[in-house]
């Protein structure tokens, strides 16, 4: 995998590009992200298991609360944006809660004519470089909306603070519990209660360590205690912690 910083313009949006190629045939398993994932694929394919679903060439995939298992063919090849944490929205019409636990194809969001320019120039590209420049040239031709300013605190303060009860959230920043939830489903791509949930399980797999105490990942992850911890990690990966720390190798 090759990582490429976005444009300053872009910088506020887009976390990072990724160029993700396979010479021969991977599966890895998808960690839940804080932020929107837009792709263009130039060689190969890939498919994610258990749900029998190719994953089509021109993607997004919205927020969402499980892992996922990706396998790609032997020489595939895919360029990434990875948004900030509600950072794609001023792109899309759409809200962004309407792609929670989606991977679906861009011409759902885009003009099909954009979409088939930017995905021959990124096709035909001498280099990774200029596969990126591609894209960021489309996206600096998308942004169509200012940012939702409360939403985006509201978020930061429950990256702070993943515990934060909603309804003191919605207090400290002058709206009703509903009219916070609403406008952060839109911007973010999950309701503040998820994507607090997202964050934690995410905390705790990557700070995980060889022989590490599960209680201690537990209570440093914010959760309430290891049961709680245990539970939740069932539910987001179908397996056990020790189980899936010795088996998966994570992308």
């Amino acid at each position: 995998m090759t990582t490429f910083a976005p444009c300053h313009v872009l910088a506020p949006y887009v976390r990072a590009f990724e160029v993700v190629e396979a010479r021969e045939e991977t599966t890895r398993t998808l960690l839940p992200e804080a932020g929107l994932i837009v792709g263009f694929r130039f060689s190969g394919a890939a498919t994610l298991l258990g749900e029998d679903l190719r994953v089509p060439d021109r993607v997004v995939t919205g927020l969402r609360s499980s892992v996922r298992r990706m396998r790609t063919s032997a020489g595939g090849g895919m360029v990434l944006a990875k948004f900030h944490t509600g950072a794609a929205a001023p792109f899309v019409e759409l809200g962004l809660h309407e792609l929670f636990g989606a991977t679906c194809s861009l011409d759902e969001l885009f003009p099909r004519d954009e979409l088939d320019e930017v995905e021959d120039r990124i096709a035909l590209a001498g280099d990774h470089q200029d596969r990126v420049a591609a894209f960021e040239a489309f996206l600096l031709k998308r942004r169509c909306r200012a940012r939702d300013r409360v939403a985006l605190a509201a978020a930061r303060a429950i990256q702070a603070t993943p515990s934060i009860r909603v309804r003191a959230l919605a207090d400290e920043l002058g709206l009703s519990q509903d009219a916070l939830e609403k406008r952060f489903r839109r911007e973010i791509g999950a309701s503040p209660k998820r994507f607090a949930s997202m964050l934690r399980l995410r905390s705790a797999i990557d700070s995980y360590g060889p022989g590490e105490s599960l209680a201690q990942l537990a209570l440093d992850a914010g959760y309430y205690d290891q049961s709680h911890f245990i539970r939740d990690f069932r539910e987001a990966t179908g397996t056990a912690p020790r189980r899936f720390f010795e088996q998966e190798e994570l992308g």
